[in-house]
């Protein structure tokens, strides 16, 4: 059976055969496609791919390497005979190392990515690199042998504590600042910080974090001072709400304002909104939610007496339609699909309204008409059943082999 697959971020066609490519019905776009000379005449068969970023062809006679490759000092004096590397990743020179050693060893390296040499062999490392096959390549020297974090990684007074000489900080991922972090301790143990991804910063901590950085692939997020972070969904009810006075919320994930929460409570507990996300509430509150939030992309969404939020893919059926007490509003923001008994007169008697960000599936479409006069805020689709594709498909994909 032939496959559907979404992006891919690295295509290795290495190993690949006319087989192995012809059985890929369809592909999205490609971030980067590896291959050998043997294999550039496959390059012409993804005529059902989406949009290339960039080619590389690994040279003749060169070992391929995908990731971090460590290069010590007994890595060097063990080498005898000439070594011929293709990194795509980072190489990393110990920082004991010396020029001679590097000087006498016999590897050639072509390295997509980034090197990080000591101070002392800058010089000997960029002359020795070898540009091949559209290989891209940035030399970084530090003083301190760099630290690695990968995924999502906290900044602690913990983890600054644990030095015993300034960091070098290299973070791939998503790179967070603790609320509590000593910016001082910071300043005086932090040498330098790159990040390839994203940092999620304080408002104060910005003059401290600005002065350590010394590259950003990636974007930062700044928490506003005064601001509680969210980094989970908050459901606020007549008693949780108590916690909260003039409180202000900085949040990318849902609110939900349960409808026993009265004009007075949600007053003196909420200051200010900042959300990128949905703000479900009661139409009691809804005038006071809309005064607290300055932010223009906020979804703000009302119900009369209950609410389904949809975030995934549910299935709700003629029953479980009939046992709600109240006419509800539904807000999907994932997959919402609806049995083949769930009629008109069914959704006349339970449905209050309809928010669509996501997707509902129907069984004809009929029932896209009926759904219709429901609709609040349209910016998903509604679908019939059986109209999917059947060919086997496969998500998004970090980094595929044929």
């Amino acid at each position: 059976m032939s496959k559907v697959i979404g992006n891919v971020g690295m295509l290795d066609l290495t190993q690949a055969t006319e087989e192995s490519v012809k059985s890929i019905e369809r592909i999205g776009n490609i971030g980067m496609v590896l291959y050998r000379a043997e294999t550039a005449h496959l390059l012409t068969l993804l005529k059902n791919a989406g949009n290339i970023g960039k080619t590389l062809e690994i040279p003749k006679g060169h070992r391929y390497y995908n990731g971090t490759l460590h290069l010590n000092e007994e890595y060097f004096k063990l080498l005898e005979q000439q070594e011929n590397v293709f990194v795509n990743g980072v190489v990393m020179i110990d920082q004991h190392v010396t020029l001679e050693t590097f000087q006498k060893g016999q590897l050639h390296l072509v390295v997509n990515g980034e090197v990080y040499t000591p101070q002392h062999l800058a010089g000997a490392v960029t002359a020795s690199l070898l540009k091949a096959g559209g290989a891209s390549v940035e030399i970084h020297t530090y003083k301190f042998l760099p630290r690695f974090e990968s995924g999502k990684f906290q900044l602690t007074n913990a983890y600054l504590a644990s030095a015993r000489e300034p960091i070098h900080l290299v973070v791939n991922g998503v790179l967070k600042f603790d609320k509590d972090l000593d910016m001082e301790q910071f300043a005086t143990l932090m040498d330098c910080l790159r990040i390839n991804g994203k940092a999620i910063i304080y408002e104060e901590q910005s003059p401290y974090f600005y002065d350590k950085i010394q590259a950003i692939n990636g974007l930062v997020q700044v928490i506003p001072a005064g601001y509680q972070y969210l980094t989970k969904s908050l459901r606020l009810n007549a008693r949780s709400i108590r916690r909260f006075k003039n409180q202000k919320f900085y949040t990318k994930q849902p609110i939900f304002v349960e409808a026993d929460v009265s004009r007075e409570a949600f007053s003196s507990a909420i200051a200010e909104i900042q959300s990128s996300s949905f703000i479900i509430c009661s139409e009691d509150v809804e005038d006071l939610v809309w005064e607290r939030c300055p932010d223009l992309n906020t979804e703000i969404v009302s119900y009369e007496h209950a609410f389904v939020f949809v975030d995934g893919e549910e299935k709700w059926s003629k029953e479980q339609l009939i046992a709600m007490e109240h006419p509800i509003s539904f807000i999907v923001d994932g997959t919402l699909n609806l049995d083949d008994d769930v009629t008109e007169e069914v959704l006349k008697d339970t449905l209050r309204s309809l928010d669509l960000f996501g997707e509902v599936i129907v069984a004809d479409n009929r029932m896209k008409g009926v759904l219709h006069p429901y609709l609040r805020s349209n910016t998903g689709m509604t679908r019939v059943k059986g109209m999917e594709e059947e060919s086997a498909g496969i998500g998004n994909v970090g980094m595929l082999s044929l």
